[in-house]
């Protein structure tokens, strides 16, 4: 009843502020502190060509170099969480709990991570997903975030959504950052002391043909057991890397990078779920090489990754995994004119784990998509994909994405947007062949995905709202009764409703409020919650100074069983950013879960209760 008397308080006040506030205007340096996409920004991931996003026909989030900045200190996972559609398991545990990436009631297995166009995975782990532990705040540009399937233009795993991660830009001339933070990170019952410290240092150089840069950051964090429990579980990250770029005027460009990252993180049994001394060591590899030619009206493009990590569970059954990814992907982008646009390409693949001596899986894409505008209103992007599996043979993708901008001045638009798209997830390595839950008999999963939805400005104003419905068939499941991956009988609805509302209340004071209804039908919503709001007010007291207050509420939730039912919670969160005029330095302080509030997350895990960190960021030039 509480929850529902949130919601119902928070929709009028909404509203209030849509209508009351036309008139109002936002200093351009409270742009940072707006996090949901703004009307004239440009995206790339819903095409692969840059367009502003009211000429979008998709959801796009647009995670600007701003916010990110103002966030440094925490993780990617809590940045991640701030969206509508959008959970993080385990990003309210210990921080080396694996996290698990949820768009729109999907899992890991549905959302597709690349790091500068580039897939990245783990071949070894249940999902074939990405560990975003990897990923440090301080190296990161911007993120785009498509909701939605979106299988037919960047292949297998997406079929909620692609992340697509961009790292640290070189402008020209010399720059350095120095960056520091220390706080805590303790569960609601745990002695407040500092235990948590990042620090990075970035290094660049850009020149008028060649540019460089070189990174490195570590982050460690002791304060937290990952059961609950009284046995702290260390947390080590070191994390460093070098890219080069080499641009000859417009015609060719491209760029290669080498990222390293090693991972000590201790954890707990599962079974029984009590305190152990179990370590996890981690290492990951990661290279890429990136050129593009450009022509006239055109460009060809060419990604090649590759990542080897190296995990060694010690435990009272010890064991180690070796996975590779490789992929090269082959694209040519060109414009026939200013009505029509097409992106035709091929993405091999190649997994491999050492489950039962060595085991592998190729996969071999051959897609096209094509977007035209009929009129200035009308625009539509179809697209189609053909995968052709090592294990499972050929399957054919498709998605129709038309969207109409009914009408569009200075102050205010109205669009609406819809898609039906369809995607392949093939089971992972491990699903196939570990000697104890894979099975080799498994069917790839297919999923088939509607959405509809408007996007509204008024003045400084911006409403959206998307309602989805997806189909999995055969889903996925891993059966308690057999302890092993099984296909699910039934088909799995799931379906439910995003909203988000964003603008300015008078000079100085901004508003982010986004809220999410997830449903299902014979599908698995567990630790997912059926509601979630995420609410930012931010106050601008001068040029210098920013204050941010956030809530954020997490519905009822299934527990393990899909019984159980866990009881919703509320965090209140705060950020305070100083931004010196005369120097180069920013210095910050955030604050989570103010009030300590108890609650669970995932069953027999420790939750993190109250706490703080500080540091600054500075830049030399």
């Amino acid at each position: 009843m509480k929850l529902l008397t949130k919601v119902l308080w928070s929709l009028p006040f909404s509203l209030h502020l849509l209508y009351a506030q036309q008139n109002s205007s936002a200093q351009d340096s409270l742009q940072g502190t707006i996090i949901t996409k703004q009307l004239d920004e440009v995206v790339v991931i819903d095409s692969r060509f840059p367009v502003k996003s009211s000429q979008s026909g998709k959801p796009v989030i647009k995670i600007n170099p701003e916010l990110l900045q103002n966030s440094q200190g925490l993780g990617i996972s809590e940045v991640l969480k701030q969206f509508a559609g959008i959970e993080v398991l385990g990003s309210q545990t210990y921080a080396g709990q694996n996290k698990t990436v949820s768009i729109r009631g999907g899992r890991n297995r549905q959302v597709l991570i690349m790091i500068d166009g580039v897939r990245v995975s783990d071949p070894s782990r249940i999902d074939n997903d990405f560990n975003i532990n990897f990923l440090d705040l301080s190296q990161i540009e911007s993120i785009e975030i498509l909701k939605g399937a979106s299988s037919t233009l960047y292949g297998n795993s997406a079929a909620t959504g692609v992340i697509n991660i961009k790292t640290k830009t070189i402008d020209s001339g010399f720059h350095a950052s120095l960056q520091s933070s220390v706080g805590s990170q303790n569960s609601q019952d745990t002695k407040r002391d500092l235990n948590l410290f990042k620090n990075s240092l970035h290094l660049s150089h850009g020149g008028e043909k060649i540019r460089a840069k070189a990174y490195v950051a570590q982050h460690n964090a002791s304060g937290m057991s990952a059961v609950v429990g009284t046995e702290m579980d260390p947390f080590t990250h070191l994390n460093l890397g070098t890219s080069l770029e080499y641009k000859i005027k417009t015609k060719f460009d491209v760029k290669a990078g080498y990222d390293h990252s090693n991972i000590e993180s201790d954890y707990d049994n599962t079974f029984p779920l009590e305190d152990a001394d179990f370590k996890l060591y981690t290492q990951m590899d990661r290279l890429y090489l990136n050129p593009n030619y450009n022509y006239k009206d055109g460009g060809l493009s060419l990604r090649l990754g590759f990542q080897k990590i190296n995990r060694e569970f010690q435990s009272d059954f010890p064991f180690q995994t070796v996975s590779e990814n490789i992929q090269a992907e082959l694209f040519n982008k060109y414009v026939f004119n200013d009505r029509m646009y097409t992106v035709i390409g091929t993405l091999i693949q190649k997994n491999s784990a050492d489950y039962q001596g060595g085991k592998q899986t190729n996969q071999n894409d051959f897609f096209g998509n094509v977007v035209m505008k009929f009129t200035d209103q009308v625009r539509v992007n179809f697209g189609t994909r053909w995968n052709i599996h090592s294990n499972y043979g050929s399957h054919f993708t498709y998605s129709i994405n038309p969207s109409m901008q009914t009408f569009e001045t200075d102050k205010s638009s109205l669009k609406f947007q819809a898609a039906y798209s369809t995607a392949f997830i093939a089971p992972s390595l491990y699903q196939l062949f570990d000697p104890y839950s894979g099975n080799i008999d498994l069917k790839p999963e297919e999923n088939s995905s509607f959405e509809i939805g408007l996007v509204y400005k008024l003045n400084e104003w911006n409403l959206s709202s998307t309602y989805f419905n997806r189909i999995e068939s055969p889903t996925l499941i891993y059966d308690l009764a057999t302890y092993r991956y099984e296909n699910a009988n039934d088909k799995a609805r799931y379906f439910g409703a995003e909203v988000t509302l964003s603008g300015s209340v008078g000079a100085n004071f901004s508003l982010d409020h986004q809220m999410t209804f997830t449903e299902t039908r014979d599908g698995d919503l567990r630790y997912l919650p059926n509601f979630s709001s995420q609410t930012r007010l931010s106050y601008l007291f001068s040029k210098t100074w920013n204050v941010s207050l956030s809530t954020q509420i997490i519905g009822s939730r299934f527990g393990l069983d899909n019984t159980t039912v866990l009881d919703a919670y509320q965090l209140i969160n705060f950020s305070v950013v100083h931004q010196f005029d005369t120097i180069p330095l920013q210095l910050f302080v955030h604050g989570t879960n103010l009030f300590n509030e108890d609650y669970i997350e995932i069953e027999g895990y420790a939750t993190r209760g109250r706490n703080l960190v500080a540091g600054f960021r500075y830049l030399f030039r």
